[in-house]
């Protein structure tokens, strides 16, 4: 399988994984996301409380176990498939590929269908009309923010991935 096909598939782990944390965070307290919404709903639903934000530090520390896990899969198995030589460019494309395969989830799944659908259950009370929601350029411009970031995440997965092939080497 090439480094392409291991992105889309980490891709597309990664996004049902971060879709069902995002629903289920959602659920519990939309709140949690508020930081993340247009700056009208920011302004419209106030800081959040000490309750929300201690729910959100449990719900990043199941970000980031998903994230270990799909790109320290992503990674070992790449590792594996190239005997010998560290293969950082197929890390790093693999990376950047199913990290842009959930950022593509994110803009066209969860934002245009919390936009659209609107589930009472997704938004703090009095949010759901706001214009930000609705603001195309916000939407795409976090989209743009994801492409660029999305090759600074490879470089850090390809780090990551590197040191933790030193180490291996060297305790052979």
């Amino acid at each position: 399988m090439s480094a392409l096909e291991h992105g889309l598939w980490s891709g597309a782990a990664l996004s049902a994984a971060m879709g069902a944390l995002i629903a289920a965070s959602l659920k519990q307290d939309p709140m949690i996301w508020s930081r993340s919404a247009p700056r009208d709903v920011q302004e419209r639903v106030g800081p959040p409380s000490p309750e929300t934000l201690r729910r959100k530090r449990g719900w990043g520390v199941v970000l980031v176990v998903i994230l270990a896990a799909v790109f320290g899969h992503l990674a070992v198995t790449l590792v594996r498939a190239s005997p010998g030589a560290f293969p950082a460019w197929d890390v790093a494309v693999a990376s950047w590929v199913a990290f842009q395969v959930f950022n593509l989830f994110d803009a066209v799944v969860i934002d245009l269908g919390l936009v659209v659908f609107k589930p009472r259950w997704a938004f703090v009370p009095g949010t759901e009309q706001l214009p930000g929601l609705r603001d195309v350029r916000w939407h795409v411009l976090n989209f743009a923010k994801g492409f660029v970031g999305g090759f600074v995440f490879a470089g850090l997965v390809t780090g990551l991935a590197w040191l933790g092939f030193i180490a291996s080497s060297g305790s052979r």
